[in-house]
């Protein structure tokens, strides 16, 4: 078994076995989307790749375990599987045929979007190389924004691959199916597991999802805005988002709270992330990509998968219907919030689809007035509500959303019957009827599997009024988290094309349920929906802003100040960026790490190691073994926190020889004994040296064996 550095050939037979996957993803994409551009088959073979090596080994694995075995047969499933489609379906090209004359056309044409894409990915890749497992002499280092989040995804990723359990279940709560989408993490347990290294196999995967994620919004904002600047500025909006928060770092005064250099040095100072003033608008690069894997994988997944949808309904290409279906279905267990996403919006584009041309009695000449100002009223309203009638319990703001959502189900079941009486039903079940039976068929199994369960527990599916807001006015909360944008966004919707008001009316719908419901025990995972709306709004902004420009670009000046504009558009976002850039933390100390790689070499796969409940735990994310409890701010946002387990903890630590039944109850192997553990409980470690074999010292680290 290889240690967490791996070892050359492993890296080696770890990348051969991903790109293995990207290839016949390319190649079934290749048969099956032969019609379609290059620029399509190699996105979406790029995609379908990567959900094939998430998924396919974990097929096999309910079979074999996780182990090596199982993936040998999803490969050698996916290569029979490929070559029978090949020899049924024969190819009428050459698949790799791309001529260089398109390619020159593509890069003169799309060469804003080519440029930021390119300095976009090298600031990635150098955030994520610094950010992840980085060897110093004092242990291993990481940045500020993955200090947290990256403990859990390594936590999955080797209990994976060494346990090989299959259905995995917590490492940090034995005991409890883990529901959590874990495939966004198995895809570098299948690199790890041939023996690459940890920090490799965390990166590899992760450098790929993230062209996907910056393509595939580029790709459906061009296809809808039809401009290559129209997209690029879109594209900017998105990946450069900020509000206001550069602000606080303002020269105001001699008794400012925040100076400038407190976003480089100090932890979590920066423009686009002070929760003390309610600035909770994140970049999503630095905040959402970088640390959050799930959300990473899952838009990945999720922007092909609008592109492709917009296509088969605005554009009427209905043979993209089946393979969108089939990359939505797969995305439950890769990011379950980009899952619910697609499901608002194929819903929203469903009903505009289905929806006839209404005739007001009045001349409505732009129609996004009344959805604007309809939706900020209500808004306002429900505010008004809320203040005047103090803690408002949540049930009346679950109850207001599925009245909304329920009287838009009504109206789209008028709307489809009444499509069906003048066209018939075959054309609708041969494209949305095919595309929803699909997701359902493949997607239900998961969803009753992993997440109905988890989501019954206790703070899944609550009602609360405008998620991350704490005290601003509705309208204030979101002029400094959105920013600028909020200036070509308002006259963008009021005065828009009505064409882009049945595509916009997706990111209203999501804009609403994600005002009124949260979806998890941590309000502010409420953003990872929040942001397709998002997505939405950058492109009518950007189509608004780049039209504007045009009719008033011989104004003297205007240049200068749309170059402005830009510059406070993405500022708070870049110096977020900076900070990321020179952000650096011990994450686990040379003492900590050896102990890991001890347990790693020396232990059972299915060890079970008594330790606190830090969330930096080495234990869990560098050699997958179990720990009794882990972090508290890890399992309450599942759903799994355990107070009795916790005071066990406590009580062990603090009573080992009254402890025997406990450490019997939970199968405790091993006990640690660090400066962790001191700090958290009342230790008498002469009882220990008395009671038990210590099997493992480095400086202040001691790893005791309990010998049940």
């Amino acid at each position: 078994m290889a240690s967490i550095w791996g070892f050359a050939i492993g890296n080696i037979s770890g990348t051969i076995y991903f790109f293995f996957f990207q290839l016949i993803g390319f190649l079934l994409c290749s048969l099956f989307l032969s019609k379609k551009n290059f620029i399509t088959r190699i996105l979406c073979g790029s995609v379908l790749g990567s959900v094939l090596l998430q998924w396919i080994p974990a097929l096999f694995a309910f079979i074999f375990q996780f182990s090596v075995k199982a993936h040998i047969a999803a490969a050698l499933f996916c290569t029979l599987a490929a070559a029978i489609l090949f020899y049924m379906k024969k190819p009428q090209e050459n698949l790799f045929s791309f001529p260089l004359d398109h390619l020159k056309t593509l890069a003169k044409r799309h060469w804003i979007f080519l440029l930021l894409c390119s300095i976009t990915f090298v600031l990635f890749c150098i955030m994520l190389f610094s950010h992840t497992l980085l060897p110093k002499e004092d242990g291993l280092h990481t940045g500020q924004c993955t200090y947290g989040d990256i403990n859990l995804h390594l936590s999955i990723i080797t209990n994976l691959a060494r346990q090989q359990t299959f259905p995995p279940y917590y490492s940090i709560s034995p005991g409890n199916k883990l529901s959590y989408p874990f495939l966004c993490d198995s895809i570098s347990s299948s690199i790890y597991l041939f023996g690459a290294s940890l920090r490799y196999a965390y990166m590899l995967p992760m450098y790929f999802a993230f062209l996907q994620v910056m393509t595939g919004f580029y790709c459906f904002a061009y296809t809808w805005l039809k401009k290559a600047a129209k997209a690029s500025l879109a594209w900017f909006f998105f990946f450069y988002n900020g509000g206001l928060g550069f602000v606080y770092f303002v020269d105001w005064s001699s008794n400012r709270i925040y100076q400038f250099k407190n976003i480089f040095m100090e932890y979590y100072q920066t423009p686009t992330n002070l929760i003390d003033n309610n600035i909770r608008w994140v970049n999503v690069i630095v905040d959402m990509f970088l640390p959050q894997r799930a959300t990473l994988f899952g838009y990945a997944v999720l922007f092909t998968c609008i592109w492709l949808l917009y296509r088969s309904v605005f554009l009427r290409e209905h043979d993209l219907f089946p393979f969108t279906a089939v990359l939505t279905a797969s995305l439950p267990m890769i990011h379950t919030h980009s899952f619910l996403a697609m499901a608002l919006l194929s819903a929203a584009w469903l009903l505009a689809d289905l929806c006839p041309k209404v005739n007001f009695p009045f001349k409505l000449r732009h129609p996004g007035k009344l959805l604007f100002a309809g939706f900020l009223i209500f808004m306002l309203l429900i505010q008004l509500f809320n203040r005047q009638k103090g803690a408002v319990d949540g049930t009346h703001f679950l109850i207001i959303c599925l009245i909304g959502l329920g009287v838009l189900f009504l109206s789209g079941m008028g709307f489809m019957i009444r499509h069906i009486r003048k066209n018939g039903i075959k054309k609708l079940m041969s494209t949305w009827g095919l595309y929803l039976f699909l997701i359902l068929l493949l997607s239900l199994p998961q969803l009753f599997y992993w997440t109905f369960g988890q989501a019954s527990h206790t703070g899944f599916l609550t009602g609360r009024f405008n998620w991350g807001n704490q005290g601003d006015d509705f309208l204030w909360f979101y002029i400094k988290n959105w920013g600028l944008i909020l200036l070509l966004l308002i006259p963008a919707v009021f005065y828009g094309k009505k064409k882009n008001l049945a595509v916009t009316g997706a990111g209203f719908l999501i804009w609403f349920v994600m005002e009124l419901i949260c979806f998890s025990p941590n309000p502010y995972d409420n953003n990872k929906l929040l942001y397709i709306a998002f997505v939405f709004f950058c492109c009518i902004s950007a189509d608004y802003g780049y039209e504007l420009y045009q009719s008033i670009k011989r104004v003297k000046g205007i240049c200068l100040w749309s170059m402005v504009f830009l510059f406070f558009s993405g500022i708070s976002a870049v110096l977020s960026i900076g900070r990321e850039m020179v952000s650096d933390y011990t994450l686990y100390s040379s003492s900590h790490m050896e102990a890991a790689i001890y347990v790693d070499k020396n232990t059972p796969a299915d060890a079970t190691i008594l330790t606190n409940d830090r969330h930096v735990n080495e234990i869990t994310a560098l050699s997958g073994r179990n720990i009794v409890s882990g972090a508290p701010n890890f399992l309450w946002t599942h759903g799994i926190y355990d107070q009795a387990r916790v005071d066990d903890v406590k009580y062990m630590y603090e009573f080992p020889a009254f402890s025997i039944e406990l450490f019997e109850k939970y199968q405790v192997d091993y006990i640690m004994i660090s400066s962790w553990e001191r700090s958290s409980y009342q230790i008498d470690e002469t009882v220990y040296d008395a009671l038990f074999e210590c099997v493992f010292t480095s400086n202040e680290v001691k790893l005791y064996k309990t010998g049940l």
